[in-house]
């Protein structure tokens, strides 16, 4: 182990206080223990040549009783860095680790006070410090990242008990970019990079009029967020604050929305370079994170064994999923209903409703009469009715006749214009500064590695 991991793991958990009164111990008395070397080797005679050799001689035998006293003191000090395994304490680590039981029962009972303990997750890492005493190996520090920005300590004090503090790191801003292709699947790749499950959802909701994010997103497809990033010294997102740009390239085209908030508007909202809203009058997929199970048309019915058409659209998902209004309307049937199970209609304008059908139960007020935003939930996902398993049926009905959520052509939302579209285009500016921003640092950080890679 090198004398900087040591320094560095004592430096960030909080340091070793008994372990750093016995090094300051020693380093009192190192150089006292020079000077009875030098005087035994018989360096304190002879003219001035003779105390100028004198005077080096004791400097250098100083320095070697002051290394090597420092050279044993801290290689009694062991870091080990353990992860959490499946199903395991923090005790039994501690246990694991070697460390004696009274030593873990002080380590626990200090921690307790600034953390719970049980809020620590398979493969997390701790790091332990111990100081070895012949075959013995005495417990010292425990220190771990409790959230992202925060460290628990818990120091062996000189009086012998464990004291434990959380410590809340310094946090950096930026305006993160995340622009990539996507590997395995949007959520995760928007995770790896830095994005949290906020982003990830706010480009579902602004796309979820265009996109079916089971049948249209493909590995390699590419997508951006711009959007404001706080982190912790060791790279980590620990919160994020406004969403400013987000963009979806896929066999269907390329899409890009900014937000922006009106004046007068009680919330922000998505438009296009042009001032227009990333809103339809209608969603298309009005359940986050569903797979497409059935679509509209012919099918083998599932229960009841024979061909008959389906006139709406599946949605395979976990019983408890939220259910979203596809638009702006009012319920016009909340209850029971057949082999439907708990079902919900709604009446939009333009002579169209949607229906959702086998939900487990409703949200709370939702019944005839009352009246619901797009993107409201208003119920979750169950498997009532006659229904093999939890999904959503999903139905779009133009003058009481059902047609194919997935192929409805329906008008954008609000579109800006005259003062609020010239504030849009400046705020659209201003974006696109940080994004290119963004871009030639980037390409600033890239160029000294391809240049090493061309030497």
């Amino acid at each position: 182990m090198s004398a900087r991991s040591l320094n560095s793991g004592g430096d960030a958990k909080g340091g070793f206080p008994a372990g750093g009164l016995l090094g300051l111990a020693v380093m009192a008395g190192a150089a006292g223990l020079g000077l009875v070397l030098a005087w035994q080797a018989g360096l304190f005679g002879g003219g001035p040549g003779a105390a100028a050799r004198r005077s080096a001689a004791v400097y250098a035998s100083a320095l070697r009783a002051e290394h090597q006293a420092f050279t044993e003191v801290y290689l009694r000090h062991e870091a080990r860095a353990l992860r959490v395994g499946a199903g395991e304490t923090l005790a039994g680590l501690l246990a694991r680790a070697g460390a004696e039981q009274a030593a873990t029962n002080a380590a626990m009972a200090s921690i307790v006070d600034v953390y719970n303990p049980r809020r620590l997750r398979p493969g997390q890492e701790i790091d332990l410090f111990f100081l070895r005493e012949g075959d013995a190996a005495q417990l010292t520090g425990v220190a771990f990242r409790s959230e992202p920005g925060a460290t628990v300590t818990a120091n062996l004090t000189s009086s012998g008990a464990f004291a434990a503090r959380e410590v809340m790191m310094p946090l950096k801003f930026e305006i993160s970019r995340i622009a990539a292709p996507i590997e395995g699947s949007l959520y995760a790749t928007a995770m790896a990079r830095g994005a949290t499950d906020r982003e990830v959802a706010a480009l579902a909701d602004a796309f979820s009029y265009d996109i079916d994010f089971q049948r249209d997103i493909s590995p390699g497809d590419k997508f951006e967020l711009v959007f404001e990033r706080f982190y912790d010294d060791a790279g980590d997102t620990v919160r994020t604050g406004e969403l400013l740009f987000l963009s979806l390239e896929t066999r269907r085209g390329a899409r890009a929305f900014y937000s922006f908030q009106a004046p007068g508007d009680a919330r922000g909202d998505w438009y296009d370079a042009d001032g227009k809203s990333a809103r339809r009058f209608l969603m298309k997929t009005p359940i986050n994170g569903a797979r497409l199970s059935s679509s509209f048309g012919m099918r083998r019915h599932p229960v009841l064994g024979y061909t008959r058409m389906h006139r709406g659209t599946d949605f395979a998902a976990p019983t408890g999923a939220p259910i979203l209004a596809a638009g702006e309307g009012s319920i016009v049937r909340a209850g029971p209903f057949g082999t439907y199970g708990n079902y919900i209609r709604i009446r939009h304008a333009n002579g169209y409703e949607t229906a959702y059908a086998h939900m487990s139960r409703f949200a709370r007020g939702m019944r005839a009469g009352a009246r619901v935003h797009q993107g409201q939930v208003i119920g979750y996902v169950g498997t009532t009715g006659r229904s093999t398993g939890p999904h959503l049926h999903y139905e779009v009905l133009r003058r009481g006749q059902q047609i194919n959520p997935m192929n409805i052509q329906v008008a954008n939302g609000r579109n800006l214009s005259g003062r609020d579209l010239e504030l849009f285009q400046a705020e659209r500016e201003r974006i696109d500064i940080l994004r290119h921003a963004r871009d030639s640092e980037a390409t600033e950080a890239a160029a000294p590695n391809a240049r090493a890679g061309a030497l």
